[in-house]
């Protein structure tokens, strides 16, 4: 398995609400992107099966049961060139590599949330809108209370691989399922957070296109 590890994330910026947000949409795309290639690196180790080249797909716009194909999918916008790591297999990976990659991806996921937790105090400091801090404040506490979810499921695929005669299925379906409603309401909070961008990126295009009429 071929890892790579990008360069840390830029700073987020914070020049205005609408750069602020899209930002933020940016590094919700690359958390997905690294989310997918965890998983499909533990999936590819426990079933000692190659897995296709990564591509990124967002894990919240399929259910969980889709996680397990190798089918690759398309990468979220925004999220390319950004993901801490990326992985290439032509073969399972070794325990060494898993390690690896979960700790690169790990150390990713870290690196999201603190550059989020700066983009929600610019949301509701500088730009003033408590409205839209909340929602972001709701989409990082279900998106921890998934990771949380995701990191007890595979606990449980572990133990099943060692212990095939224990029936873990039904404890890894109620995971599963828990993900799955949680991945639904945040992408519900993002559409909120998507119709906001529209907005302002409108409001943008027409004051750049009134001040450009006021100067001919």
């Amino acid at each position: 398995m071929f890892i790579a590890a990008s360069l840390a994330p830029a700073a987020a910026p914070t020049d205005s609400l609408l750069s602020t947000l899209r930002a933020f949409t940016r590094a919700l795309g690359t958390r997905r992107s690294l989310q997918a290639e965890l998983e499909q690196a533990l999936s590819s180790f426990l079933t000692s099966t190659p897995s296709a080249l990564s591509t990124g797909s967002d894990v919240l716009a399929a259910p969980s049961d889709s996680l397990e194909a190798d089918a690759p999918s398309a990468q979220p916008n925004g999220a390319a060139g950004r993901s801490t790591c990326a992985s290439e297999a032509l073969r399972p990976p070794s325990e060494e590599e898993l390690q690896e990659v979960l700790r690169i991806g790990f150390a990713g996921l870290v690196e999201i949330k603190e550059e989020v937790k700066v983009l929600q105090a610019a949301v509701e400091r500088r730009w003033e809108r408590a409205d839209l801090a909340r929602i972001v404040r709701r989409i990082e506490g279900w998106e921890s209370e998934r990771i949380r979810a995701t990191l007890e499921r595979d606990q449980l695929r572990r133990l099943q691989s060692l212990q095939p005669e224990l029936d873990f299925d039904s404890s890894i379906a109620e995971k599963n399922a828990l993900r799955d409603s949680l991945a639904r309401q945040i992408q519900e909070e993002v559409q909120e957070v998507h119709a906001e961008i529209a907005e302002l990126a409108a409001a943008e295009e027409e004051s750049g296109g009134g001040a450009l009429a006021n100067g001919q």
